[in-house]
């Protein structure tokens, strides 16, 4: 009997061995499962993220004509006179409530270029300075302009209203009594409302400045070389139905929702956007202004101004927006040699922007500029250009 027990005890333990069920790995396989168990429970007791909430819920009203109301004014304050003399081209400056400090700086450099009084700017200086975004505004020594464009200009800056009671701002009805050019539509000013703000600028403008023969949208971080501007439209063969700036083509909506660029699904269902022009800056011929509105607020909201503007809006109408070199959104070499030689630069902050003016009226400086190529101007071009 003792030699049958050790035959059965032998045969256990390598019947044990072969099924990989030894009493150590038992013991592991144990220990990492309780792990796993424990990590799972922990991560169920960490807060998530809430998704964000996207302004344009499925269920908002997205009739354009509901909020801009074509046939009634709405501006809450508004530039007066400015356009009894039709300009060549009126610059149009979407800004932010807040962005005074931008707005200053314009006036004091390529705003000289566009109407701007640069004595009624200086004369502010005596006014005490003011917080603006929490950085105190300094006022930057700049030069009068001595090369004046071809053909007269005008500007506008663009707001909405704030939430509240108190829509405009004290600081803004002073701003616009001091400079006449400031202009406050009736919709809150936030990104996702940025097409509204686009849609009011082309009521405003088909209002009061029709006979503009063209209009340029440009934000307020951008240094626009207005006569640059002029000549390339003095010096182009079509004088209608233009539309021109940074032509982006191939372009996919982006269904992330943490995506400054956001798109639902049931705003946009197409698998990509038509091809449109950079929101940092475009010009049209005065004539699209009109055929635009009338689209606009004919066609369900979109929030990218941009592509729903210059992309949908145009290509209902049989427009092509063009690209031209002159434009660029992304930022370029602050330098005066290239800002010479282009129509505009993005993302210059105010002390680049009085440096820059500074320098373009210095003739000692530009001279030693030596020509550029195509590739030193813009490094990128459109791609998968195709139209349907």
């Amino acid at each position: 009997m003792g030699v049958g027990r050790l035959s059965r005890t032998v045969q256990r333990t390598y019947i044990g061995r072969r099924s990989g069920c030894s009493q150590p790995v038992f013991i592991l396989l144990l220990v990492l499962s309780a792990f796993v168990f424990i990590f799972f429970q922990m991560a169920n007791l960490i807060p998530r993220k809430p998704t964000p909430l996207f302004a344009w819920a499925s269920s908002a009203e997205r009739d354009i004509a509901v909020y801009v109301r074509p046939d009634r004014p709405t501006a809450l304050l508004q530039p007066t006179k400015l356009c009894e003399d039709p300009p060549f081209v009126i610059i149009m400056i979407p800004s932010a409530v807040n962005h005074s400090l931008e707005r200053d700086i314009i006036r004091r450099t390529w705003g000289q270029w566009a109407g701007s009084d640069l004595s009624l700017v200086l004369a502010s200086d005596t006014q005490p300075p003011q917080r603006n975004n929490k950085t105190t505004k300094k006022h930057l020594n700049v030069l009068t302009a001595h090369a004046p464009p071809p053909r007269k200009a005008k500007m506008v800056f663009l707001l909405g209203r704030t939430a509240g009671d108190n829509p405009i701002s004290s600081s803004v009805i002073e701003e616009s009594r001091r400079f006449g050019d400031v202009l406050v539509e009736d919709f809150v000013d936030s990104y996702t409302n940025l097409t509204l703000k686009t849609v009011f600028m082309l009521k405003w403008v088909q209002q009061h400045c029709p006979k503009a023969q063209y209009v340029m949208k440009v934000d307020d971080d951008i240094f626009l070389n207005v006569p640059n501007l002029q000549y390339s439209l003095l010096n182009k063969t079509a004088t209608t139905s233009y539309l021109a700036g940074t032509l982006i083509c191939g372009a996919r909506p982006i269904h992330n929702q943490w995506s400054k660029w956001y798109t639902p699904r049931y705003m946009f269902r197409e698998g990509k956007y038509p091809n449109y022009l950079s929101g940092t800056g475009y010009v049209m011929s005065g004539d699209l202004v009109k055929p635009l509105l009338d689209t606009a607020v004919s066609t369900p909201y979109f929030h990218l101004e941009d592509v729903f503007l210059t992309g949908i809006c145009a290509k209902k109408i049989g427009v092509r927006p063009s690209d031209n070199i002159g434009f660029s959104y992304q930022p370029r070499g602050n330098s005066p040699c290239v800002f010479k030689e282009v129509i505009m630069g993005h993302e210059v902050v105010p002390l680049e922007m009085a440096r820059l003016w500074n320098m373009l009226n210095q003739p000692s400086i530009l001279a030693k500029c030596n020509p550029l190529k195509k590739s030193q101007i813009r490094s990128y071009f459109p791609t998968k250009c195709s139209w349907s």
